[in-house]
């Protein structure tokens, strides 16, 4: 994060836009059992970063997530 508002001012946004999903995915606990384009907004995410994505939420609550 720039540390002056100058040096913010000059930061351009770069983003991409992917499709997303209306299914109900939270009680989904298995990676292949998401939606494919929840899957395809996981797998950008960890190109784009170039880090693995081990623990997905999938809902508000401490319990609704899984580990990959």
């Amino acid at each position: 994060m720039p540390s002056s508002l100058d040096d913010l001012a000059r930061c351009k946004t770069n983003y991409i836009e992917l499709d997303g999903w209306d299914e109900d995915i939270s009680n989904i606990v298995d990676f292949n059992k998401l939606p494919r384009n929840a899957q395809n907004y996981i797998t950008t995410v960890e190109t784009l970063l170039d880090i693995p994505i081990t623990w997905v939420g999938t809902g508000p609550a401490r319990e609704a997530m899984f580990i990959r």
